[in-house]
């Protein structure tokens, strides 16, 4: 049972204390510009402002890197299915790892050709599954920066989640969908105590049998945010949510690899190792499984628990001076049993594997902020200072396997089967997939069965890790503010420990820390163009050790640079946006690669080198017509003595998108909005990061997806009805790593205003 009574305590105090403190101020008006929120009033695809690029309200135009924001609107209108596809629209981002993996860790990106670490909520940790109820809008920070501890040199992530909204009301809908899809959910918005308190309750149930063979998924979330005027000055947030999912581990058993001999050499022959590849094991996405594919059973599950907890304090002491404190607390529990082929042999022969995994993960992070605004002379500043404490716990029952190829484990296959009866796969064959064998419907052994015969095969009990970060960002302004630099630097310190099972520690602890910056200016050319610049370096601390002296690596470094144009308004507010060109690079890149002498792995240390270019463009040829349209050429690659030419996990060399919609202003279908948009990416797009599985690559894939929206009356019920088409080409391609994306979705829904 899960242990939730912290996060209920943290909840009802929280509330005791909004309830019973005096209303000071009942009177006077409120600050309407919060410098820790982005909520603007004005829809559309386009936003002028950010928090994530200096941790309070700026205007996008002064910032000196590329922020790319995917607005509630855009989410509204483009997004269907789960959080992996939020990110589908952002032209330099592609998903590299799968769903459900059977572990609380989210789903990582690669941006510009490195993966993530940091999947923010509210610019702090989120560290767990990101249920899109929650979601208001998505800021994609490029680049290290100075304000989020561990940054990742290609980005992070920050997920803005939903407050209340500034008058009663809201919407109820229902949908209904092809593969059984069904739901409703709802967000609404009231007001208490002479308006000083606002509450925002949101929630969802959707439901969906899928496409392949076995699939299927149910989804319940309920969550509240509120806030609370104490008075002028000072104002209390919350937010509390639980997101509980249940079904089939679809994507933890999709898809299967393929070894199929190759030349590399032309030499005619199969029994070389060419760059680190065998040449008779070399591995490529599978060529012959049907798209309907899944290697698990009915028997198997994925089960997952999230539960959120946000509070927060902010106090301004004049209108240039704001405090603001955080607690952010999440907590994720899942269960996950699946049974896979891994990978056909040359043979066209694979094994089973039945795995159980129980994995639990609570992240508890304290922020505050203090932002100060302040002249000296002709010079305008905004200085933020900041302290954030983060604490993790990664841990749970661990992961049970039984695999047919291991003695041990296939012994403990056949006691269950004595046991009771079933009769387990233990290798599949091409050919039992060409003649249509069912292998949906065999036996599988249950969560039980693995947990009590099987080989752990993680002998780690809790894991744990500790981040201080203090960090300070000062945005100064020059010549009549058509001149501002961001300097900011961060002072972080890790520590990071395991234990294994039975208490003792395991393998070398980790206590690092280190000082980075980053600098970058923007200069006006015009009201409507300026110019911007931006270098910063980051770290990432590793218990590799060289295995000749047996010492510590080193933590990885990073520096990065960035130029670019940002334009708004341009033709008459037909045309914003922004062209950008950057590089990274990376060292002390710990990779272990094959040796064709020994025929093992040896630790070697390389560096990373990613540089392209992106474009994002706005556009509005008319009032009643949108167009986001973004590019990206990444060029991302190892650059090392070993794996040297690599490409980078996840890098696309070209990737287009672009989005549009149009509404009808007159005539008998007033109102209707109409829209859609495409992604095209090129590839090779490598799906591994080490150089066994150089060959493992998406070739390339375009989408298009579709959708309506016609607003009515029933009645005196305003209600709007709608249609969104995903994947209408019905394209199939792998996402990453052999998750697969989608088959083509249709979906009605019908919404109610409030």
């Amino acid at each position: 049972m899960k242990h939730n009574y912290y996060k209920t305590l943290c909840f009802s105090a929280s509330l005791l204390a909004l309830a019973f403190q005096p209303t000071f101020g009942q009177e006077d008006d409120v600050y309407e510009l919060n410098p820790f929120s982005v909520e603007e009033e004005e829809g559309g695809y386009s936003s002028t402002v950010t928090i994530s690029g200096t941790g309070m309200r700026t205007s996008l135009m002064n910032l000196p890197m590329s922020i790319n924001v995917i607005t509630s609107e855009f989410l509204e209108d483009s997004l269907i299915g789960d959080f992996v596809e939020a990110l589908d629209y952002n032209s330099s981002i592609t998903q590299t790892t799968r769903n459900n993996l059977g572990n609380a860790r989210p789903s990582s990106f690669s941006i510009r050709g490195f993966r993530n670490r940091n999947l923010l909520v509210d610019g702090v940790t989120g560290g767990l599954y990101i249920p899109v109820q929650m979601v208001d809008r998505i800021e994609v920070v490029k680049g290290p920066n100075t304000l989020y501890g561990q940054s990742d040199p290609g980005g992070l992530v920050n997920v803005i989640t939903k407050t209340p909204k500034g008058i009663d009301g809201g919407t109820v809908s229902f949908n209904i969908g092809n593969n059984g899809r069904v739901g409703g959910k709802f967000d609404i918005t009231t007001h208490a105590m002479n308006g000083k308190l606002g509450l925002r309750f949101l929630g969802e149930y959707k439901d969906h049998d899928g496409w392949r063979w076995v699939d299927g998924q149910e989804t319940k979330f309920f969550g509240v945010a509120g806030i609370y005027q104490f008075s002028e000055q000072t104002e209390g947030s919350f937010l509390i949510g639980d997101n509980n999912q249940k079904g089939f581990p679809t994507q933890r058993a999709t898809w299967s690899f393929q070894r199929i001999p190759t030349d590399l050499n032309g030499d005619g022959d199969f029994d070389d190792n060419v760059d680190g590849v065998r040449e008779a094991n070399t591995r490529y996405n599978n060529t012959f499984l049907p798209r309907e594919y899944v290697s698990s059973t009915a028997g198997n599950i994925f089960d997952s628990d999230n539960d959120f907890l946000s509070l927060g304090l902010r106090h301004s002491f004049s209108e240039t001076h704001n405090i603001q404190y955080k607690y952010n607390f999440y907590d994720t529990h899942q269960l996950v049993t699946f049974r896979e082929f891994n990978t056909f042999d040359q043979n066209d022969e694979s094994n089973a594997n039945n795995s159980y995994n129980d994995d639990r993960r609570r992240d508890e992070v304290h922020t505050i902020n203090d932002i100060i605004d302040f002249e000296t002379g002709d010079v305008r500043h905004q200085l933020l200072i900041g302290f954030r404490k983060s604490e993790s716990i990664n841990g749970g029952d661990g992961t049970y396997r039984l695999r047919a190829v291991n003695a041990t484990e296939a012994a403990g296959l056949r006691a269950i089967e004595a046991k009771t009866g079933k009769v387990f796969r233990d290798f599949l064959f091409k050919d039992d997939i060409l003649n249509g064998v069912r292998i949906w419907e065999d036996d599988v052994p249950s969560p039980s069965e693995i947990r009590q015969f099987g080989q752990r095969s993680n002998p780690t009990d809790r894991s744990f890790q500790d981040i201080d970060t203090f960090y300070v960002t000062d945005n100064i302004f020059f010549m009549e503010d058509r001149l501002n630099i961001l300097a900011g630097l961060r002072k972080i310190d890790i520590k990071q420990h395991t234990i294994a099972l039975g208490g003792a520690p395991r393998g070398t602890p980790i206590d690092d820390g280190d000082t980075n910056f980053q600098l970058g200016g923007v200069y006006r050319i015009n009201p409507n163009v300026s110019f911007f610049a931006n270098v910063a370096d980051a770290f990432e601390p590793q218990s590799a050790t060289d295995p000749d002296t047996g010492e510590f690596i080193g933590p990885q470094t990073s520096d990065a640079i960035e130029i670019g144009f940002k334009f708004i308004d341009l033709f008459d507010g037909k045309l914003s946006g922004m062209v950008t060109a950057f590089n990274i690079q990376k060292d002390n890149v710990v990779r272990n690669d094959f040796n064709p002498v020994t025929f093992m792995s040896d630790q070697s240390v390389t560096s990373d080198e990613s540089e392209g270019v992106e474009f994002e463009l706005f556009i509005n040829p008319m009032e009643n017509w949108s167009i986001v349209a973004a590019y990206s050429w990444i060029d991302a690659k190892v650059v090392g003595e070993v794996a040297t030419g690599l490409r980078l996990e996840g890098a696309t060399p070209h990737r287009f998108t672009l989005f549009t919609n149009y509404t009808v202003d007159e005539g008998p279908m007033e109102g209707l909005r109409i829209g859609g948009g495409l992604v095209f990416a090129d590839g090779p797009i490598q799906q591994f990061g080490n150089i066994v599985n150089r060959f493992v690559t998406e070739d390339g894939y375009t989408t298009i997806d579709l959708f309506a929206r016609y607003p009515t009356m029933i009645g005196d019920q305003p209600v709007t009805f709608g249609i969104n088409i995903d994947n209408a080409g019905d394209e199939f391609y792998v996402r990453s790593r052999a998750a697969t994306n989608e088959a083509r979705t249709v979906l009605f829904t019908a919404s109610f205003d409030l």
